[in-house]
């Protein structure tokens, strides 16, 4: 098999030992009799040997793309029936002849961006909005797209799924139940850690779910979630109204947020289009100075920069050709022939962007750009950390951030510098941890951010606490009653 089997196939095989305990905990506590076992991308037939020994199942089938992990498998299982082919190109359903089945198997741990095969068809099988799916939600984890697969097809029977996954996976086949009223006995999230099982850090478990032909639909879908070694309940999550959300997590600002949260620019180009201060000028990431016109480059706040609840004062600068999505940038020739030349010198860095967004585009263009991303105030905050810190942004030019940043766009400092110390509030901040899941890698999104009710956070914060929380990070006594109302009906207004 050539190049990297980890990076090019998702490839983590599953040792034995760890397979044996995933099938010892589904024979005593899910399904002991299961009338035929299949794990649909077996590899070398690790969980197939596994199982076949703890359920002493002779109805063994396994389904795998690579012929030599094939030849593998059928040595060490010689009575398994396994099928070497796409797992999205085989009826798993006719090859099981039905009910009572036991899927069980590690995925490959890869999105459809970066697996050289295994691809489903392109389709958007989420029914993703077309500019989510132009920007990257539709980049999904090709174990994600297996197990719906699989739901698909075993769904209205009293089969029951088993796969090793991350945690965001899980969580994501649980909105999906819901969203589609799956009927289900049972579903459980086992947390292990996987640098020791497989070397990788990433927050992942062992997700079961015990499917049924009898129960009544239901859109409310609860799954414990346990530790696996202890075997003790973590939490429970339940996912309803396509959100989910632990059960332990206070709901008294939930909600729909007033305002729309914005992400920052993206570019995809930062070796060209994002500049820095120094002491000959601006200079580009190639380390080149940077000689064009002002009056298109802007203050660039990134991610690992909010580290404060005022930034004013900027090292980074990002070039934006356009106010609008999908405007013609020709304009910047007529007006701005320095900035031209440089974007023209650079043109091969703009044409080798593999988004689809930029396809068929303007030369030059970028994405997240609208009048918002003028706005002369915004209150952002960095969707990577677990402790969200919002910043109030602002400076004699509209502040940008990138595309890994949110932000609520203002026009009036009064609203933008209560907004920020709302936010900051311990009684938004708990609200916001105990509904965002910090084993992501952007614990914040603008689907997160938007569940944030801002009229109901000003009823349960009152004045005094904004004053505290200026004291909390060390701002200059500044809020005054008067600016707290002025935001509470500025809120109200939009409500």
């Amino acid at each position: 098999m050539p190049g990297d089997n980890k990076k090019e196939y998702g490839d983590y095989q599953t040792p034995l030992d760890f397979c044996n305990r995933v099938c010892g905990y589904v024979k005593s506590h899910v399904i002991d009799d299961p009338a035929a076992i299949l794990e649909p991308t077996c590899g070398i037939g690790n969980f197939l040997y596994s199982a076949s020994e703890v359920f002493g199942c002779k109805n063994l089938y396994g389904i795998e793309i690579n012929e030599s992990y094939v030849r593998k498998a059928k040595g060490v299982i010689p009575s398994a029936d396994i099928v070497t082919g796409n797992i999205f190109d085989v009826d798993v359903h006719r090859i099981t002849q039905g009910n009572r089945v036991l899927i069980i198997g590690n995925p490959p741990w890869a999105t459809n961006s970066n697996l050289v095969f295994n691809l489903p068809q392109k389709v958007n099988f989420k029914g993703l909005r077309g500019i989510d799916a132009l920007t990257g939600s539709s980049n999904f984890d090709i174990c994600e797209s297996i197990i719906l697969r699989l739901l698909d097809e075993f769904k209205r029977t009293d089969s029951t799924i088993c796969m090793l996954c991350k945690t965001s996976v899980a969580r994501n086949i649980l909105l999906e139940i819901s969203r589609n009223a799956l009927s289900y006995e049972r579903t459980e999230m086992l947390h292990f850690n996987a640098n020791k099982v497989f070397g990788i850090s990433a927050a992942a478990c062992v997700f079961i779910l015990k499917l049924s032909a009898a129960t009544m639909p239901n859109r409310r879908v609860v799954c414990t979630v346990k530790d696996f070694d202890s075997l003790q309940t973590i939490d429970t999550l339940v996912a309803e109204d396509n959100r989910i959300r632990p059960l332990t997590a206070s709901a008294d600002l939930e909600g729909t947020c007033q305002m729309t949260w914005r992400q920052g620019v993206k570019h995809d180009c930062g070796r060209v289009m994002e500049l820095e201060s120094s002491e000959n000028g601006l200079i580009n990431k190639r380390k080149e100075t940077v000689d064009i016109e002002n009056a298109l480059v802007f203050p660039l706040v990134k991610s690992s920069h909010f580290k404060s609840p005022v930034i004013q004062t900027f090292q980074k600068y990002v070039i934006v050709t356009q106010t609008k999505p999908k405007q013609d940038t020709s304009y910047i020739a007529d007006q701005y022939p320095l900035t031209w030349k440089y974007l023209n010198a650079h043109i091969e860095d703009f044409n080798n962007r593999k988004s689809t967004i930029y396809k068929n585009a303007s030369p030059f263009s970028m994405f997240g750009i609208g009048a918002y991303s003028f706005a002369s105030y915004k209150v952002a905050l960095s969707g990577f950390y677990k402790k969200p810190l919002f910043s109030l942004l602002h400076s004699s030019k509209p502040v940008m951030t990138d595309d890994t940043a949110y932000f609520l766009p203002f026009e009036d400092y009064d609203l933008a510098y209560s907004m920020m110390l709302l936010l900051n509030s311990d009684t938004v901040q708990s609200f916001l941890q105990s509904i965002a899941f910090l084993d992501n890698k952007r614990p914040y999104t603008v689907k997160l951010l938007s569940r944030l009710d801002l009229s109901k956070c000003l009823s349960a914060v009152p004045f005094d606490e904004l004053k505290a929380v200026e004291q909390e990070l060390k701002l200059p006594a500044q809020i005054t009653i008067q600016q707290y109302n002025k935001l509470d009906q500025y809120i109200k207004a939009l409500s």
